[in-house]
């Protein structure tokens, strides 16, 4: 399913849903299209967690969008874009989606969480010569 937005000036933008397992062969056919990774979105939702990968390629923007089902592994961008890897390392440490072999894998340490999958509960480790100059 596929749903296109017409944005202001000549700009368009297609959103369209994919079930996990198709985002590696959906994101390698825009790859070699030409198409550059524009940001990897996660948002919490009562059935699991939204995410939405987004690419862009002159004026045009394409999203893929999934669920991410509690319990459910999802890919890693990171053999078709390997700068997917901080969006990834962000997303399993602050919502708990099980990605799958991120190429450069922070194991659960990109943020010093008080409660792992609570962004809400987020707290910045920082030293105590960082503190002291804030």
């Amino acid at each position: 399913m596929s749903d296109t937005y017409k944005t202001t000036g000549a700009s368009r933008v297609e959103i369209e849903a994919i079930a996990p397992e198709g985002l590696l062969p959906r994101a390698d056919a825009l790859r070699v299209a030409g198409w550059r990774l524009i940001q990897v979105l996660a948002i919490s939702m009562p059935e699991g967690v939204e995410l939405s990968y987004s690419f862009g390629l002159e004026l045009e923007m394409r999203v893929l969008r999934f669920m991410a089902r509690p319990g459910s592994a999802v890919p890693s961008l990171t053999p078709v874009y390997a700068a997917a890897f901080l969006y990834e390392n962000e997303i399993r440490d602050l919502f708990n989606v099980a990605i799958e072999r991120i190429s450069v894998d922070w194991l659960g340490k990109t943020y010093d969480v008080a409660e792992a999958g609570r962004f809400d509960t987020m707290r910045l480790s920082m030293t105590s010569s960082e503190e002291g100059a804030r």
